[in-house]
């Protein structure tokens, strides 16, 4: 399961910033098919005029997962949590640059798996049709939380946690 998650999160995120004009794209294309045409676009292009702020909370299919700042004293040794129980996605408020969108996708694709009830053996067409469907999921009903993250991808080095 862990192999999932980190594999999900590198990747989207080393594609994202080896083909900044294929993940224009992929975002233009998400805005032009999804309700309300979100305009990904201009989290990708940069031109919104303060950058997103992650929110408090997400539904993943159909079930709501807070996500929540927490402290170094919090952490361990972890820049990031799943807590299954609470349905709630950790992480470190001093989280910077390159990492945190790193670690957000990580994390909250830990919840997609939780919602999709998937074992730590499942198959891997499991594995994929959750992550798709998650995603996709993910997408179309938080539209700020993926404005946040197409951001956060597309300008890793000015990526924050900032307070709300």
């Amino acid at each position: 399961e862990e192999a999932y998650t980190h594999s999900f999160a590198t990747g989207l995120v080393e594609f994202a910033q080896r083909n900044p004009r294929a993940w224009l794209w992929f975002n233009l294309l998400l805005s032009q098919h999804l309700p309300g045409r979100p305009r990904f676009d201009q989290s990708v292009r940069g031109v919104l005029v303060s950058p997103p702020r992650l929110p408090d909370s997400i539904d993943v299919a159909g079930r709501t997962v807070a996500l929540r700042c927490i402290s170094r004293n919090e952490t361990g040794n972890a820049f990031g949590w799943y807590d299954p129980q609470r349905r709630e996605v950790q992480l470190y408020v001093g989280l910077r640059g390159p990492n945190l969108p790193v670690v957000a996708l990580h994390e909250i694709t830990h919840a997609v798996h939780h919602a999709y009830a998937l074992k730590l053996r499942d198959s891997h067409r499991n594995f994929n049709r959750a992550q798709q469907e998650g995603w996709i999921g993910i997408v179309r009903d938080n539209p700020a939380a993926w404005h946040w993250l197409a951001w956060a991808i597309s300008f890793p080095h000015g990526a924050t946690l900032a307070p709300r």
